[in-house]
């Protein structure tokens, strides 16, 4: 594929929906394919004071366009200053072939997900606290308790869960809610065969209560890439 990069600065100019609702954006880059977008970056500015740390790219790009992508976004990134281009980016443990064409660097582990074959003979009873709660766009179910909440998403025999929470809490308050999740997925969609989950690298509560239903860590994670930008 032969593709065309347009570098925009400015919302006005810049095609459909690109780019981000963020102040901090500096530029978004596009790849065309004739008249049709098949890649973009966005490079936001973060305005530190750390060169190395100021500007952060969001590519959303396939493979054939994300050399070219990055390599402009660090040209851009390069002429605002920045020393250092980061991005995160999911990999499955392999080297990422584009990665080293750049030469970037791979930094610290962002998330990691987790995998559970169903039906789990580990799952605990759930407890009276955890309660429904309205699901948002693109979820097939909301639990939480207290503080804590997984969005659900049923995609291709597999209960797709997503964690949040407002406090620390503990990992049997987290492995009760955790286990209600695990058993409405199995009384309403019997046909689910696995679940998967991520979880902060550094989130050991939510580790613990994964561990506990009998999660185990996949070579699946996010990671935080580094690029050196030399004069």
């Amino acid at each position: 594929m032969n593709s065309a990069i347009e570098t925009f600065h400015d919302r006005a100019a810049a095609p459909g929906d690109h780019w981000p609702d963020d102040d901090r954006t500096l530029a978004v880059a596009v790849a065309r394919d004739g008249d049709a977008v098949v890649g973009s970056v966005a490079l936001l500015d973060l305005c530190a004071e750390d060169s190395a740390l100021r500007i952060v790219a969001l590519p959303d790009a396939t493979d054939e366009t994300w050399v070219p992508l990055m390599r402009e976004a660090a040209r851009v990134a390069r002429e605002a200053g920045g020393t250092v281009l980061r991005w995160v980016a999911e990999t499955d443990g392999t080297a990422e072939p584009a990665v080293a064409e750049l030469g970037a660097t791979e930094g610290e582990e962002i998330y990691r997900w987790w995998r559970l074959t169903l039906p789990s003979a580990r799952r605990a009873a759930p407890g009276a606290a955890v309660r429904a709660l309205p699901a948002p766009d693109g979820a097939d179910f909301r639990l939480g308790l207290e503080d804590a909440l997984f969005d659900v998403g049923i995609e291709d025999g597999t209960a797709v869960l997503a964690h949040d929470r407002e406090e620390e809490g503990t990992a049997a308050g987290l492995t009760e809610l955790l286990a209600a999740v695990l058993g409405k997925v199995g009384a309403e969609h019997p046909g689910v065969g696995e679940a998967e989950a991520y979880a902060d690298s550094r989130d050991d509560v939510l580790v613990e209560a994964l561990r506990a239903l009998g999660f185990a860590p996949t070579d699946r994670r996010a990671a935080e890439y580094h690029l050196a930008l030399r004069p």
